[in-house]
């Protein structure tokens, strides 16, 4: 068991939009949407008005079985999904709650129901659960749904992005936030999402090529530099950060 543990491959950075969150970005009106790609081969995630090109999506973010053919094609042990951004941004306070919750028993249920690894106890299959992080969301909601995550025993952590509620990862009305995470010993997987203003990048149209190849890491680099110095150091197992340099 001990060499088999030794050589696994895990990728603990690869996403989903689970058919609950799939059929809501479908129905929307404007961005973040799901629409038909302009060829009529699938569908594109148009994430910013304007930006009408969007980045493919398929089968691979919602059917598990096509996640599994990649893992196996890969050589892939174990997968931990989380859900690709924009999270739940772009909902209000009294919607972003309850659907955190009935996401995260999806994604518990999608892992849950998978496979298991050969001569093993362990599933294919782990994950990251959602925090409804809005601004006018009680802090006592957020801690309650990492309870909630803590219970579900193949969600290994939440996916966080770099704001928080609003003011960053050194805000303190994250504290509770923070303590509540590290008394379950839930991994942080810090995604970025927001980038650097537009401008920096010129006037030349170059799709994501600049803001994911120099926005993403820079502001995977500031956010958690921001909170050192304060709990969120002491509390906390230091996160998982990815899109960084």
């Amino acid at each position: 068991m001990f060499s088999r543990a030794r050589n696994m491959l895990v990728d603990v950075h690869t996403h989903v939009y689970l058919p609950r969150y799939a059929d809501l970005m479908r129905a929307r009106a404007k961005a973040p949407r799901i629409v038909p790609s302009k060829d009529g081969k699938g569908e594109s995630l148009i994430v910013l008005e304007g930006k009408d090109s969007g980045r493919p999506v398929g089968g691979q973010y919602w059917d598990r079985s096509e996640k599994l053919a990649f893992m196996d094609k890969h050589g892939i042990d174990i997968s931990i999904v989380s859900t690709a951004n924009p999270w739940l941004d772009f909902l209000t306070s009294k919607e972003a709650p309850s659907l955190a919750r009935e996401l995260n028993d999806d994604l518990e249920a999608y892992c849950a129901t998978g496979p298991s690894l050969s001569s093993s106890p362990l599933r294919r299959l782990y994950g990251f659960g959602l925090l409804p992080l809005l601004p006018d969301v009680p802090t006592s909601e957020i801690t309650s749904i990492v309870e909630q995550i803590g219970s579900l025993s193949h969600l290994k952590g939440v996916i966080m992005g770099t704001k928080g509620v609003g003011k960053g990862l050194d805000d303190p009305a994250l504290e509770p936030v923070w303590e509540a995470i590290a008394s379950k010993g839930l991994v942080i997987f810090l995604h970025p999402h927001y980038g650097v203003p537009d401008e920096l990048f010129g006037d030349i149209e170059n799709g994501h090529v600049l803001p994911l190849a120099l926005g993403f890491p820079f502001e995977t680099a500031i956010a958690p530099a921001r909170s050192f110095g304060r709990s969120f150091a002491d509390l906390v197992v230091p996160p998982c950060v990815v899109h960084r340099t």
